[in-house]
């Protein structure tokens, strides 16, 4: 019984949640793979099911925007329309290295009729953390914007900043050193949160 109760109620939480309408996706290592330079088989599954439910699904990359890259996004885009995939994308921007949050905000306007992104896959949680530090600068109707965070391996899960970027109470020294022995010291290093979350709840 407990069990039924359970499903239903995850089946009314999900009818009540309103699809998105707007998706924005990251162009490398997100929608396509770099070290295969394949197309990434999970996401654009995905992003299947939600251009058949209705959703404009716009590129937005930090690539700089000249020629090449908007020939190579144009032929990639190209590939997509045809077998197996069948799938549109309607438009891209680059943001030749800025932020991807202001474009994503509808604060500069890129996206057509002032769109803002109701979803977002990338691969990259810096773009995520920069979003969610300006997440007041969105409309108050859109600050519950949906981050897809996307793996080495091209799966994507929902991120999750207080896994992903805060460390546990009192817990800063550790995660600073694994930074160091994990990721070089590197600031980008979810690998240190995850072990020193693990390490916190075995306390």
């Amino acid at each position: 019984m407990k069990l039924i109760l359970e499903s239903w109620r995850q089946f009314i939480n999900e009818a009540e949640e309103p699809s998105p309408q707007i998706i924005t996706v990251d162009f490398d290592d997100t929608l396509k793979m770099t070290d295969s330079e394949t197309a990434n088989g999970p996401v654009i599954q995905e992003l299947i099911k939600l251009k058949n439910a209705g959703a404009t699904i716009y590129i937005v990359t930090s690539r700089w925007n000249n020629a090449e890259n908007r020939i190579e996004l144009r032929e990639f885009l190209d590939e997509l329309k045809k077998e197996p995939y069948n799938l549109t994308i309607d438009a891209f921007y680059l943001t030749s290295g800025d932020d991807k949050w202001y474009t994503l905000s509808g604060m500069k306007e890129i996206l057509p009729h002032g769109a803002v992104s109701d979803m977002h896959f990338d691969d990259d949680n810096h773009e995520f953390r920069e979003l969610k530090s300006n997440i007041e600068k969105f409309p108050e109707d859109k600050r519950n914007i949906k981050l897809m965070k996307v793996d080495t391996e091209g799966n994507f899960s929902e991120w999750k900043e207080d896994l992903n970027e805060a460390a546990p109470p009192g817990k800063e020294a550790m995660v600073k050193a694994l930074k160091k022995e994990l990721c070089d010291g590197a600031d980008d290093c979810p690998e240190a949160f995850k072990v020193a979350w693990s390490k916190h709840n075995q306390s």
